[in-house]
Formats: C-alpha cells, structure tokens, sequence
C-alpha cells in the first residue's frame, strides 16, 4: 500500500529500472558511504523518512479506529494501516502491544460480564 501512495502522489516511475537510474542509485550510495543493507535503507525510508508519514503520538480518534478495525480483522496491520493514512503497519503493531491490548480485553471481559448479568 505504501508504494501504491508514493507512486501515485508523485506520479513517480514504476517498472523496471532503467541502467541510468541503477547508475544514478549506486553513485548516491557511494557519495553518501553508507555502511548499512539496502533493506536496512529501504525500511528506514519507510517507516520513518517519507514525506507523507504522520509522526507523533496516536490521536485518540485513530486509537479508536485501531480498536475498531482490530476486533474486525485481528491482526492484520497493513490492513489497518491502510485506513490510517500516514501511519505504518508497524507502528500500529507497536502501538497495540504497548497500549491498547490491555485495553482491548479489559473490553471483552467487560462485555462478557455484562451479557452474564443478564442471562440471570
């Protein structure tokens, strides 16, 4: 979903790379000397150096959204993130199992007591 956003806000190339661009790639690694994978690069720029990405805390708006959306699908964070624009799939998972799993099944057990309450 994230390359789908870049490419179309951007209206940037898609296929395969021409020799010029591989060229134009390597030079850059090799002016920068960076000393890390290229998948190392590729997540850093995704999860963290987009221009499109939201940083900063949750909005209490998109916790909502993420419990909603999670007792929907489970966890299947690309899937949610793609109703957050802005927020990666990983920082949705971080933020669920660090703030709102708890959260979630204090609301189950809740909702599970109270439909006990009333069967008797």
């Amino acid at each position: 979903m994230a390359y789908q956003e870049a490419t179309q806000e951007k209206n940037l190339r898609k296929g395969p790379w021409l020799e010029q661009e591989d060229e134009q790639l390597t030079a850059t690694c090799i002016h920068a000397g960076l000393r890390r994978s290229g998948k190392s690069c590729r997540l850093r720029w995704m999860n963290y150096l987009r221009p499109n990405l939201k940083h900063g805390l949750i909005s209490e708006e998109e916790e909502r959204i993420i419990l909603q959306l999670h007792e929907q699908w489970g966890n299947k964070w690309s899937k949610i993130a793609q109703r957050l624009p802005g927020r990666t799939d990983n920082e949705i998972k971080n933020y669920w199992r660090s703030h709102l799993r708890k959260k979630a099944q204090g609301k189950k057990i809740s909702a599970v007591l109270l439909s006990i309450e009333f069967c008797y």
